[in-house]
């Protein structure tokens, strides 16, 4: 097993330990609250996507938000 602190040469931005970690694991109950919408019965196809652009929406949102929160804390302490 390779400790976190060791990267390989070559890495994608903003990818580490942590993004498999939240993206694979931490999320899997939103995957399957996705698949469920549309895979369960009864199934109405423009709730389902309603509901996918709301969750879309509000992860963008939180995002955004977070990001321009460091930004805004770069440039103002470094």
């Amino acid at each position: 097993m390779l400790p976190l602190a060791s990267a390989p040469e070559y890495t994608l931005p903003f990818v580490g330990p942590g993004t498999y970690l939240i993206f694979g694991i931490v999320l899997m109950p939103v995957y399957l609250m996705i698949a469920a919408w549309f895979l369960g019965e009864p199934s109405d196809v423009r709730k389902a996507l309603l509901g996918v652009v709301y969750v879309a929406g509000l992860t963008t949102s939180l995002w955004g938000g977070l990001f321009v929160a460091t930004m805004v804390i770069k440039l103002l302490f470094f």
